[in-house]
């Protein structure tokens, strides 16, 4: 009867699947090493034997170590610098594959933010990863991976935690979320955060508005969302002395930073090598590197270097441990009348002279509006180093250490030397302050800056070596190609004034 014809299928199917045996893969040990040797899997699935400085990368990236999200590949940040040309983006496509298998294996779900200098960039990256996934060879080695049908898009994609036994019940199921740092970034809570050339081209980054929004975007976007654990990896290359690797991605922002150059020098015979030989000569380093010598130096060797002969030497400038006695005190203020990004800073940077040399011993760089704000911060900085006393109500007084304050004579800046009079010395009584407008001229600042550029050649100019100046020392060092040079003035206002100074004299 036909009701009985789906019984005889089934005694069929079950006789069949008796006698059927899966075969084992003829090279076992292959796909177990692929699964615990990254730098196999580079080779078996996507036959992409690593150079060496591959396998210097991937001792960085794959540390063994795990976390309360992460799988073998915990760590610190990681801000790879290499040249351009060395298969960053294969690299790291080919890493971000591996990781979905090696925590999918270990039935454990992950979150990736795949961030590149546009969301158009991340997508074509993105789209790579899939293919890698959906290879013959990939799928021998983690079985247990295979995307949602449901969710495609080069976007954002998932693969099917229900086949992998992963349970994600009321978590947001993705795998990997593509985005680009210059425009708006949606905000996605990750386990890893993968970042393949975050800067593109050096006309789009020397915009200073494009610095500040992906800056924006890192520290109030992505970092927020990252999970206890997570971590993020970052591949690209140099273009600016402040773009985001100088400025975000740094050391002082706890992220371990790697720089791999063209040319490199033998260390036993100083021979110049090239970091690849097997891609690239080095006679073609060199052409490269006599066409477009600076361009090579950022985007090969990752070196920034001064982009202006007017600048400084990064090597003129001196730290030290400073005096504390000195034969005259004095404050170089350089103002700003806004608070907008784009406006500049104010800044007062205080130094004492002993005999012909200068001590740089503090200061500040900020954004406010009102001259007494601008007056606090000034007053605070005194106080600081007990050039003021203050009281327990929180009122200043004048101490035997007189402080010379020079700034340049014009516009609002004459406005805050009328209420440095008013609230400084007519209500505060603060006569050890004593303020000497500068009259400048239009389009002086080289000239004054070339003024006192002997002073740091002739190493008579020390910067306290226990204060962070970070922010001097990059518009000195980049003078005329720096966003700002606010520190600069300051600071030559501050030095021409210490130097026209006379000697301390006693009168009987």
């Amino acid at each position: 009867m036909p009701s009985y014809l789906h019984l005889a299928y089934r005694r069929n199917a079950r006789a069949a699947s008796k006698n059927y045996s899966i075969k084992p893969h003829k090279d076992i040990e292959s796909l177990k090493k692929a699964r615990e040797d990254f730098g196999f899997f580079c080779e078996y699935v996507a036959d992409k034997p690593p150079a060496q400085h591959h396998k210097d990368w991937h001792r960085h990236f794959v540390t063994e170590e795990d976390s309360s999200c992460l799988l073998r590949i915990a760590g610190p940040n990681v801000d790879l610098l290499a040249p351009r040309g060395s298969a960053k983006s294969t690299v790291l496509g080919l890493l971000t594959a591996w990781a979905i298998g090696i925590h999918t294996q270990a039935k454990r779900p992950l979150q990736i933010l795949y961030l590149s200098y546009t969301v158009d960039i991340a997508r074509s990256k993105s789209a790579t990863i899939k293919r890698i996934i959906e290879s013959k060879r990939y799928q021998e080695v983690f079985p247990e991976v295979r995307l949602l049908k449901n969710v495609t898009s080069n976007e954002y994609w998932s693969i099917d935690h229900k086949f992998a036994g992963i349970d994600v019940t009321g978590d947001e199921q993705f795998t990997l979320c593509a985005a680009g740092l210059k425009g708006s970034v949606t905000s996605k809570r990750s386990h890893l955060v993968m970042i393949d050339d975050a800067i593109k081209s050096a006309a789009d980054i020397s915009n200073p508005d494009i610095r500040k929004m992906m800056q924006d975007n890192w520290n109030a976007v992505i970092a927020p969302t990252m999970f206890e654990g997570a971590r993020a990896i970052c591949l690209g290359t140099r273009f600016r002395h402040d773009d985001i690797h100088s400025t975000t991605f740094n050391e002082q922002n706890n992220w371990t930073q790697i720089v791999l150059s063209a040319i490199q020098n033998d260390p036993k015979t100083g021979d110049e090598l090239s970091y690849w030989p097997d891609m690239w000569s080095l006679d073609y380093l060199k052409e490269k590197k006599r066409q477009a010598p600076i361009a090579f130096s950022f985007q090969y060797m990752n070196q920034v270097i001064r982009q202006n002969e007017l600048s400084l030497a990064p090597e003129l400038i001196v730290k030290a441990e400073i005096s504390t006695e000195f034969d005259t005190l004095g404050i170089g203020v350089d103002l700003s009348a806004g608070t907008k990004e784009k406006n500049d800073y104010t800044v007062m940077v205080l130094g004492g002279r002993i005999g012909d040399r200068i001590h740089i011993i503090d200061y500040r760089r900020l954004r406010v509006m009102g001259n007494l704000e601008k007056l606090d911060a000034l007053k605070e900085l005194l106080n600081d180093w007990s050039i003021l006393g203050k009281d327990n109500d929180g009122n200043y007084f004048p101490t035997y250490s007189t402080c010379d304050i020079w700034s340049e004579a014009v516009q609002y800046q004459a406005s805050l030397e009328a209420d440095f009079k008013r609230v400084c010395l007519n209500q505060e009584s603060l006569y050890n302050l004593i303020w000497h407008p500068v009259k400048g001229f239009r389009a002086d600042k080289l000239a004054r800056f070339r003024g006192i550029m002997g002073m740091f050649e002739d190493r008579k100019i020390v910067f306290n070596r226990y204060r962070n100046f970070t922010n001097m020392f990059e518009e000195l060092t980049n003078f005329g190609v720096s966003s700002h040079d606010d520190c600069v003035d300051a600071l030559v206002w501050l030095v021409t004034g210490l130097a026209r100074k006379g000697q301390l004299q006693l009168d009987y």
